[in-house]
Formats: structure tokens, C-alpha cells, sequence
């Protein structure tokens, strides 16, 4: 049987409201004028709910969550309440307020989620997940890897509208190599325009 390392840290989640099976998003405060936490803990992509954007109504001026690229947006200004909650694919997200905050600054944050994997096919080659529906933030995606010590990231899928795929089936990109360490990071985009994008997410690193 093979044994298998991740070698990042999973991310915990911040304030907990729990959702269908169980699974919990990253709780994230709308103040005057500023978020909290504005750029939580990154997360692993996990199917479900991943950042809650949460105000009450009557306690402020008007507001909302819009990320630079458009991916995601929360809706128009409003001085009400706001529950506003996405499941991220992965990649790394800069919002704002788009009363308060830029793409440079101001009222604004970034939410970061990285890809995961598992073991599946039987072998050396594994599965590298990103996204599991066209409800997440991206509908395309550009994937890349690199083989530890290259630190030169390498295209593997570019503008793809797959979830997921087998790294190393039938050898491609590579061979997988038992005690080898691969790197992967993947950015979410429009599908109508790719060159509106999320930034790359954390790095995965799997070692078979």
C-alpha cells in the first residue's frame, strides 16, 4: 500500500456557521468601514460553502463584497443586511467594497483556497482537484507544476473547464516518481473573458 504526504498545512476556519452536511464556512464580519477577518487563514477546496460575508441590518452605511475580476459580487450597495456566502474553487480572490474600497486598497480583503488531491488511480499518478461544480467561482482554470527543486512553474491545463484530473496518467505531464515533491497552483476565470481572473492560489505540494 502507498503511503501518502501533504506537505502544507490544511487551514482552520474562523468564526464556524455550518451548512448543508456539516460543512462550515470561513466567517467573514462587513463593519463601516473595513472586514473581519479582511484576508482570513487559506483554505483547502473542499465541496460546499467555503467564505460567509455576514452584516446585520441598521448598522452602518451602504456596502457589498465585489471581487476584482467579477467572480464574485454580493450584489448592489445597500445599507441592510447581508448574508452572502460562495463555494470557491481555488485561486486567490481580492474583494472589496466597491463604495469604500479598489482593487488598490480601502475597505477590501483576499480569501484564498488552494487545490487538493487524492490517491485515486492505483499507482504512482494521483487526482488534483480544484473545483466540483459550475456553481464555484471559476468555470474555467489555468493549472500549473513544477517538480521539486525546479522553482519554474509549468503549464499543465490552460483555460480548462475540468474540475479535476489524473497528474502523471500515462505519464504526462511527467512520470510520477514515488518520493518526488510536485507543486501545483491554479488560478479560477471567467468563462467569457479568461483574461479576468482570480489570482494563483496557495501552492499544494504531494509527495507519492
Amino acid at each position: 500500500m502507498r503511503r501518502w504526504l501533504m506537505i502544507t498545512a490544511i487551514a482552520v476556519g474562523l468564526a464556524l456557521p455550518t451548512f448543508a452536511f456539516g460543512r462550515t464556512a470561513t466567517n467573514i464580519s462587513i463593519n463601516d468601514n473595513f472586514f473581519t477577518p479582511a484576508s482570513p487563514a487559506a483554505r483547502s477546496f473542499q465541496t460546499g460553502p467555503s467564505f460567509h460575508w455576514s452584516r446585520a441590518a441598521g448598522s452602518g452605511g451602504a456596502h457589498n463584497v465585489f471581487q476584482d475580476a467579477g467572480l464574485f459580487k454580493s450584489g448592489p450597495l445597500t445599507s441592510g443586511p447581508i448574508n452572502f456566502t460562495i463555494s470557491a474553487s481555488a485561486g486567490s480572490y481580492h474583494y472589496y467594497c466597491q463604495l469604500h474600497g479598489s482593487p488598490a486598497g480601502g475597505m477590501a480583503g483576499v480569501v484564498k483556497v488552494k487545490p487538493s488531491f487524492n490517491a485515486a488511480p492505483t499507482g504512482n499518478p494521483f487526482t488534483v482537484i480544484w473545483a466540483d461544480s459550475g456553481t464555484n467561482t471559476g468555470k474555467k482554470f489555468d493549472v500549473q507544476y513544477k517538480v521539486q527543486p525546479s522553482t519554474t512553474w509549468k503549464v499543465w491545463k490552460n483555460d480548462t473547464t475540468q474540475f479535476k484530473a489524473v497528474f502523471g496518467l500515462n505519464n504526462l505531464p511527467v512520470q510520477v516518481m514515488p518520493g518526488k515533491k510536485y507543486d501545483f497552483r491554479v488560478r479560477s476565470e471567467l468563462p467569457t473573458n479568461t483574461a479576468k481572473a482570480s489570482g494563483f492560489s496557495p501552492t499544494l505540494t504531494v509527495t507519492p
